[in-house]
């Protein structure tokens, strides 16, 4: 995961658009009246932006007026600056999809300067190019500006009014008679030959592999059952940071004794006041609880141990008191009669003497090893073969030995990466185990940003060591003897960006990439790693200096929505992305003695808001879906490069599925994934002909016995799909499972799950087959 993605995109942006918009969300109405649609705005000095017309967020608002024009009563659009700056008008516009449009409008300069004499004021549109792209410096009279343009697989674009093009400028620009005609409207009929005798390199099962990083709620405040925060005190409690409030008075966070390596809460006891701790924010459902509190207590006293319910206290059942080396671990159940939307949990005592709180857990009773059912029962829709792990950012700082042992005594450790705890209750063994309960294999990346080679190596023997090693003997005294035998291990994580910890130059990165990975294989020669890769420079400098030590090289993408709009163009997004990294890696295949590698797309998904489910805890909508499908399908036309894709990640955090305390669900993202896990094909073959505007790929099942056609309509309006099959035997007869909804725009959450994964029967009629508008569709005909 990128702590710095956000920064990146901006600094991408910044180079390629100058400054293009931070994200919104809208439904797209697509529906022209007209053949000319006006678009300046009706004059409205009350108003910030009027008729579709939004101002750059971060400009300052004062440079932005909306003023009566000479001849009309429609708006002018002035951005007025006395100090260097990008400010921007812009309009999103809805268009047809591979159809011809001509946009006028006029422009009028005043007094414009150039910071450091480049660049000026100007009209842009978008991804669209244009012809006679002036900048304009200095004053001038109102200038015509008209560009005739295809929008070719994009269904809106942006007109631009820009002070500040191609650099920091002062001075007004002012933009009126703004106007796209249409020229030529596409006329779409979508069709399609498929040819099951040809055929492609069947896609891995690891194209539909998953990523959990310890980050947000991804692990901790999803699929670990834990419920409580800061369970050893790291934090003082009554402290800003935590979690824990006092009851009482008579506490202090001693260092003195660090039972987990940070100071312990001490609390005077009083006869007679209770003094004590307790959580809040926690919510139940109406089923057992379990946990326990490891105290220093003296013989005398007798906690008390309850939990909320708003401001009501219930005292818990102590189930055993038990005492070892010192330590009394005070076990305890509940189980409210209902939900609990305000609840908590707490310890008292009262008496003589000091009581210490080393640790304290609460889950639910029927979590299976520490995870939670219910998300694993999601997880196990989906399938994943494999799962990468730890990360992500956080592996740059992660000391993978502080993971091992007793659960109570494993450091609570400040975690740079992302700014929060790191308990370590889930490392190397309760990975392992969650691989174990969900069928799937391991993919572990080591820490090559402030890490050793020594450190790596030593992780794989521990993973993969006999017992007769070192580390494999210290695997088996913490209760697994047999080795794990992890075959794919990362070799770091994104060393190329600014934002990872212990990032260097690639000059020296492909040093130590080489020194980590020998240690690695001298250790255990028949594990596979995946380089660090991103492409241009560092992608050359790897495989130049790099290419016998690694396997396959990782890319990582992401997308927003900073674009103009349109649902089509934010659906093909991914697919382009991963198109043009794959060609990045093939533009080697003529060296033969630089084979090109296969590649690990080990992070890619959307990435933008609302973050609902804590720290990127992204909201994904139907359009997001859509995107995913498209992306799936191009992964399948590209299955001779990619030899795997990690999801990223795979709860709360931009994750497939959400969970709250008490609830979980899948997104629309965490849908498609399922659907095409389960019933998309393994092997492409050849699909001809024109699907504008639907994406479609087409493969067989890897017994020969159904083929599968996927079609993303990512369009506001129904199409039919004409599919050739020239007499390859495929019945008409079939199943469809189809992902939809009512608006682009809808998403599911914990009350109302609006988007859904329905199957029902299907018929190519005439060799046609109906796609609705909005959907990810996987239609499955039985072969001959």
């Amino acid at each position: 995961m990128k702590k710095g993605l956000v920064k990146r995109l901006s600094d991408m942006l910044s180079i390629l658009f100058l400054g293009m918009i931070a994200f919104s969300t809208f439904s797209c109405d697509t529906s022209v009246d007209s053949q000319i649609l006006g678009l300046s705005p009706t004059f409205s000095p009350e108003k910030d932006s009027l008729n579709g017309w939004e101002r750059e967020y971060w400009s300052p608002k004062e440079n932005y007026k909306i003023i009566p024009s000479e001849s009309s009563a429609l708006g002018v659009l002035a951005i007025e600056a006395d100090s260097f700056s990008i400010s921007r008008w812009y309009r999103k516009v809805q268009l047809k999809p591979y159809s011809t449009y001509k946009i006028t409008a006029k422009i009028k300069a005043e007094n414009v300067v150039s910071q450091g004499g480049k660049g000026g004021a100007g009209i842009r549109l978008g991804q669209i190019k244009i012809d006679n792209d002036t900048i304009l410096v200095g004053t001038s009279d109102w200038i015509s500006f008209e560009q005739e343009f295809n929008t070719e697989g994009f269904d809106s674009f942006l007109i631009e009014s820009v002070l500040g093009k191609e650099g920091p400028a002062k001075g007004a620009i002012y933009l009126k008679d703004v106007e796209v005609r249409e020229i030529a409207l596409a006329e779409l009929k979508p069709a399609v030959n498929i040819d099951l005798t040809v055929q492609k390199a069947p896609m891995e099962a690891y194209i539909y592999g998953q990523f959990i990083e310890h980050m947000g709620k991804c692990i901790y405040g999803g699929i670990w059952a834990e419920l409580l925060e800061d369970r050893k005190f790291y934090y003082a409690p009554g402290a800003k940071n935590s979690p824990w409030k006092i009851w009482g008075s008579k506490i202090s966070h001693d260092s003195n004794y660090k039972y987990s390596g940070n100071p312990t809460p001490l609390l005077d006891l009083s006869a007679d006041q209770e003094q004590g701790l307790e959580q809040r924010n926690l919510k139940f459902k109406a089923k057992a609880y379990e946990g326990y509190f490891l105290l220093d207590i003296p013989d005398n006293v007798e906690p008390e141990v309850f939990w909320l319910s708003g401001d009501q206290k219930h005292a818990a059942e102590i189930t055993s008191k038990e005492k070892s080396e010192g330590h009394t671990k005070v076990a305890f159940s509940f189980q409210p009669s209902g939900e609990v939307e305000a609840g908590g949990l707490g310890i008292t005592a009262k008496g003589l003497g000091k009581m210490r709180l080393l640790a304290a857990t609460l889950m639910p009773s029927d979590n299976v090893k520490g995870f939670r059912p219910d998300v694993l029962a999601l997880m196990k829709e989906l399938n994943a073969p494999i799962y990468r792990w730890p990360g992500g950012n956080f592996v740059s700082g992660y000391d993978w030995k502080d993971g091992l042992g007793d659960r109570d005594v494993r450091p609570t450790r400040y975690e740079r990466a992302w700014d929060g705890l790191e308990t370590n209750d889930v490392g190397i063994h309760e990975f392992m185990e969650l691989c174990k309960l969900l069928d799937t294999d391991a993919n572990i990346a080591v820490n090559t940003g402030l890490g050793t080679a020594k450190m790596a190596a030593e992780e794989v023997e521990y993973v993969n060591g006999d017992v007769s090693t070192k580390m494999g003997k210290w695997r088996a005294d913490n209760g697994h003897e047999a080795p794990y035998n992890v075959k794919l291990w990362a070799v770091g994580n994104e060393m190329f960006g600014d934002w990872q910890l212990g990032n260097i130059p690639i000059e020296e990165y492909v040093v130590k990439h080489n020194e980590v990975a020998e240690a690695m294989i001298k250790v255990d020669p028949n594990i596979e790693l995946i380089g660090v890769g991103f492409p241009g420079h560092w992608n050359d400098m790897m495989y130049e200096h790099s290419l016998d030590n690694m396997d396959y090289i990782s890319e990582h993408i992401y997308k927003q929505d900073w674009h103009s709009g349109g649902l089509l163009t934010h659906a093909r997004q991914l697919a382009d992305l991963i198109k043009e990294v794959a060609e990045e890696h093939r533009k080697r295949s003529g060296d033969p003695e630089k084979p090109v590698l296969r590649i690990a797309m080990d992070e890619w998904n959307y990435w933008y808001g609302p973050h609902v489910h804590g720290l990127l805890g992204t909201r994904y909508f139907l359009r997001d879906a859509l995107g995913i499908a498209a992306g799936l399908n191009e992964f399948s036309r590209q299955s001779d490069i990619y030899y795997m894709a990690n999801y990223a990640q795979t709860v709360n955090v931009i994750g497939a599925i959400k969970a709250t305390q008490t609830g979980s669900w899948m997104e629309s993202t965490g849908l498609v994934l399922k659907m095409y896990r389960h019933h998309f094909g393994t092997i492409p073959v050849s699909l001809q002909g024109d699907h504008r505007p639907l994406d479609v790929a087409a493969a067989l099942t890897e017994d020969n016995g159904f083929l599968t056609v996927a079609v993303v309509n990512a369009n506001f309006e129904d199409y039919e799909l004409t599919i050739g099959l020239d007499g390859n035997g495929v019945k008409n007869n079939g199943e469809m499972y189809i992902i939809t909804s009512s608006d682009d725009m809808d998403f599911n959450e914990e009350k109302e799950e609006k988007i859904t994964l329905e199957s029902k029967m299907v018929t190519m009629d005439g060799g046609k087959v109906k796609v609705p508008k909005m959907s990810a569709v996987i239609y499955k005909f039985p072969v001959e």
